[in-house]
């Protein structure tokens, strides 16, 4: 059977959807929807203009959300002032690997052996500090050098006048000039390579920064020196740094030579250098370094003395410590001298000519001649047998560039009477004086004794 659809009554009538009791509740419905929405207030109805300015508002209320929040994010992101801190906080640490992006070469690549180097030469808050005030004035005027002109801030537009920001490394340069030859530079132990000039040895292309600087090389004498290591702070693009090379040398003027003839060593080896007027001029030589002088004079005495250079500012030495050796005439040789001396003295005798005496000063045969033509000289034939000092008692001096020396000597002679024809040995001790006329000569004597010369007393002789 049909049922009603909304209760599932029967129906009577089989065409019918609903039971006459639904049917009459559904028509009801509208009309009670009808009343319920009459019975509303009815609302005001916008007006077009309205409308838009309200869309405006609200594009443009997200469109300054977005832009204050893309201004947040940016300033964040790209704000100076965070820059700066992180490149502080990475010199301080020495942090290459934080470091090193924040950095750009203008002229050379930035390397980690260069941001160490430049980490170096901000080990100091103080210069950390110089170093972001001066970047900081060039985020204003990029013109701007400060302390540091090898550095340099470096803008990259990125949105909004935002800047992404980075440090320009510029190149620096090292010149060399030391009074030295075969020069060396190491920069922190690692020998350089430059180019030489007339003003000295140019390194270039070197990363800013800190650097301990050591210089090696031979002087004029050939002595190898080392120079004492150096911490050099490089940041000037302009022009190279002058570096001395901190060598321990130093030009010397020594005085007290006894002859401009003397030979002049240094460290023991003899040079070509010359005194003159008693003083040797050493261009460069090695603190430390020690220099003699040994002057063998004409009558054989070898005098010896030295002074060591030990301070670079004081430049004026003198020669100290003088020791004189030999120079004396040996026994043999001084007898051999009074020998030839006293033969030709007795020859004069005999023939009594003064023209005859040699090995003698020009006064001492003055002197000889004086007492030459005596009778008793007249009357004898004189034949020298011997003449020997006393080895022991043979006094040297040497005084005003020149020397002296005098001994005790026994001499033994003969006379021959031209009459008696009669021969008469002697046996005469006297004391010679000897000074030195381009060779040893007599230039006098006195009477002496053989007690004296037996005692040989060489205090007492003059």
């Amino acid at each position: 059977m049909d049922t009603c659809k909304n209760c599932g009554m029967p129906l009577d009538d089989p065409d019918a959807e609903l039971c006459p009791a639904c049917r009459t509740q559904a028509s009801a419905l509208p009309r009670a929807r009808r009343a319920a929405h009459a019975s509303h207030a009815r609302r005001t109805r916008m007006d077009r203009t309205t409308r838009s300015m309200l869309i405006l508002t609200g594009i443009l209320s997200v469109i300054l959300a977005v832009l204050c929040i893309t201004a947040t994010v940016m300033y964040d992101r790209y704000n100076p002032e965070k820059f700066l801190a992180a490149l502080d906080s990475a010199l301080a640490k020495s942090d290459v690997g934080a470091l090193k992006p924040m950095l750009t070469g203008a002229n050379l690549a930035v390397s980690d052996e260069g941001t160490l180097t430049l980490c170096r030469a901000f080990a100091q808050q103080a210069d950390r500090n110089k170093l972001c005030a001066q970047l900081e004035a060039q985020i204003i005027d990029e013109s701007y050098t400060g302390d540091f002109p090898a550095l340099a801030i470096e803008k990259e537009p990125v949105f909004f006048g935002y800047c992404r920001y980075r440090v320009c490394v510029h190149s620096v340069s090292l010149l060399l000039n030391a009074p030295a030859q075969n020069l060396v530079l190491s920069l922190d132990g690692i020998p350089q390579n430059g180019t030489h000039s007339e003003k000295g040895i140019l390194y270039e292309n070197l990363f800013p920064g800190s650097y301990t600087v050591s210089v090696t090389g031979t002087t004029a004498a050939g002595q190898s020196v080392t120079g004492s290591d150096v911490t050099l702070t490089l940041f000037d693009p302009s022009e190279p740094a002058l570096f001395a090379g901190a060598l321990p040398i130093g030009a010397v003027k020594v005085s007290g030579c006894p002859s401009d003839e003397a030979v002049i060593t240094l460290d023991g080896t003899p040079l070509a250098d010359k005194p003159s007027g008693g003083v040797i001029t050493l261009p460069q030589i090695a603190l430390g370094s020690e220099i003699g002088m040994s002057y063998t004079s004409p009558w054989g005495s070898v005098t010896t003395a030295s002074v060591q250079f030990t301070d670079v500012s004081v430049s004026e030495l003198s020669f100290q410590n003088f020791v004189t050796q030999g120079g004396a005439p040996a026994p043999d040789a001084l007898n051999s001298l009074l020998t030839a001396h006293l033969a030709t003295y007795y020859d004069a005798l005999t023939h009594q000519d003064t023209a005859l005496i040699s090995g003698c000063t020009a006064d001492y045969k003055n002197h000889l001649a004086e007492g030459l033509a005596s009778e008793t000289h007249k009357q004898n034939i004189y034949a020298l047998k011997s003449a020997a000092c006393r080895p022991e008692a043979i006094k040297f001096v040497e005084e005003n560039g020149s020397a002296r020396a005098s001994c005790y000597a026994r001499i033994e002679y003969s006379t021959l009477n031209r009459e008696s024809n009669q021969e008469t040995q002697h046996t005469e001790y006297r004391v010679f004086a000897l000074i030195w006329q381009d060779g040893w000569k007599v230039s006098g004597s006195a009477a002496s004794t053989q007690e004296a010369f037996d005692g040989g007393a060489v205090d007492v002789l003059p």
